[in-house]
């Protein structure tokens, strides 16, 4: 019976079959229907979105209106504490360009030592800088600056004098120097001395160091010195200097 249903190539021949393929088609036509009928209510909701949207940019946002970032509040929520502030924020006490002050100090001594000159005289001499001498005194340790600045001291003031056969050491004023025997620290002397004419100056005498340990002491007096007076101990002959520049 089979037989008469198929042909020799096997093909069917018989009577006409009810197919699924109707079913598929009606199935494909119910889909297709459903997807037009969604595309067809996007087209309407973009319809009303393209119009929303022209009629947005035609408003105007002021710049204080616009928001570009989250608040804090959104970011951590409403029960954290979150505080702003700003890295130039100034008191309103504080004025932005503050005024150039100038500083104005005066150091006065009330009982100055009596000196062979007067001290008016001293400061009408700072008027004139061609009376003026800067002079640094430099040496060896214990080739006799310091004492030189205390026989000049004893000249110009005849109330200092050496007490008990010891050595006055003006110039040491810091403790570590009178208890160590030697100077630390450039200390500078002002005195007014004549020359061999009899002619006043005013001469500012740096009395530096001699030990090799400060003589970044002896190099700042040779930045602000006219001239240099180099001390060589008769005894001991030339040696080492604290300063590298001798």
């Amino acid at each position: 019976m089979d037989t008469d249903l198929y042909d020799e190539f096997g093909n069917y021949v018989g009577p006409e079959l009810d197919s699924d393929d109707e079913d598929d088609l009606d199935e494909l036509g119910e889909v297709e229907d459903h997807v037009q009928d969604e595309a067809g209510d996007d087209d309407e909701e973009g319809g009303e979105g393209d119009a929303e949207d022209e009629a947005g940019t035609m408003e105007v946002v002021l710049h204080e209106d616009k928001k570009y970032y989250p608040t804090a509040e959104e970011v951590y929520g409403p029960e954290v504490e979150t505080v702003v502030q700003e890295e130039d924020t100034q008191p309103l006490t504080e004025p932005i360009i503050k005024p150039i002050r100038k500083k104005k100090f005066r150091m006065m001594e009330q009982e100055l030592p009596s000196t062979i000159y007067d001290m008016e005289y001293l400061a009408d001499l700072m008027d004139n800088p061609e009376l003026i001498r800067n002079i640094t005194l430099c040496g060896h340790l214990h080739h006799g600056k310091s004492s030189f600045v205390d026989t000049l001291v004893e000249q110009t003031h005849p109330e200092i004098r050496k007490h008990l056969d010891r050595d006055l050491r003006y110039t040491d004023t810091l403790f570590t120097e009178q208890e160590r025997g030697l100077s630390i620290k450039s200390t500078p002397v002002t005195l007014v001395l004549p020359d061999s004419k009899g002619k006043s100056f005013l001469f500012n005498v740096m009395d530096t160091p001699g030990h090799v340990n400060y003589s970044d002491e002896v190099t700042a007096a040779f930045r602000l010195s006219d001239g240099v007076v180099l001390f060589i101990d008769a005894a001991e002959g030339v040696s080492l200097s604290s300063s590298p520049e001798i």
